[in-house]
């Protein structure tokens, strides 16, 4: 199998199961509490620490992968129309995935300290309870300010591969917009209201780039 069949379906396969994971997530095993109710949030999470600290990192490789493809049609665009801007906007991605892991490490001791507090809370122990608590609300704090700044650097980083995926032409122009589109929604819920469900259109928008990216890849002659 060739690096671009590889990559291809790097984009296609990943994305899919991280975002049907996602919503496995926000909706059976969170039973639909999302971050906009942080104190059953915390609680839902602590509730269910052990299935949260093995799919969020999952779900977490998974969409990596998926941005690894996207740095092989970066390089392949390299010396052409659109390769310093969709350069750029790579490296914004790559930064912003990176911090996001500290995202994901801060909700994992979120689930781990409310699940703490729940069990001395369940034995009486109040002192270790409060203490838990606020370790959990802490790490709910830094997470969610985590996630809005290193999401939206990602995001500036997919508008800008769209932008310059669209002055390359090697895609669709369609779904250059479509990064475009999503990438700018993103970023505009990152700034306003990270904590909002509605953040959840963006990520479908760039999963369907994703995959697209890759059938078109996949489906391309030599």
């Amino acid at each position: 199998m060739d690096t671009r069949r590889i990559t291809s379906l790097a984009l296609i396969v990943p994305p899919v199961v991280a975002v049907i994971g996602w919503f496995v997530v926000g909706f059976i095993v969170l039973d639909g509490v999302g971050p906009d109710n942080p104190q059953k949030y915390i609680a839902e999470l602590g509730a269910n620490s052990t299935a949260i600290k093995y799919l969020f990192p999952i779900i977490t490789l998974l969409f990596l992968m998926a941005i690894g493809g996207l740095g092989y049609i970066k390089k392949s665009m390299e010396g052409g129309p659109g390769s310093y801007i969709a350069s750029f906007g790579w490296f914004l991605l790559i930064l912003g995935s990176a911090g996001q892991l500290g995202e994901v490490a801060s909700t994992l001791a979120l689930a781990e300290a409310s699940d703490n507090a729940a069990t001395a809370a369940a034995a009486g122990a109040a002192d270790i309870a409060a203490v838990n608590s606020a370790v959990a609300s802490s790490m709910y704090a830094a997470g969610q300010a985590i996630g809005a700044v290193t999401t939206a650097f990602s995001m500036v980083g997919f508008a800008l591969i769209g932008v310059g995926i669209l002055q390359r032409k090697n895609f669709s122009p369609l779904v250059a917009g479509l990064m475009i589109i999503a990438g700018i929604y993103t970023l505009a819920l990152c700034l306003i209201d990270y904590e909002s469900q509605l953040i959840a259109i963006g990520y479908i928008g760039i999963v369907a780039a994703f995959v697209w990216l890759g059938v078109s890849l996949l489906t391309k002659n030599e």
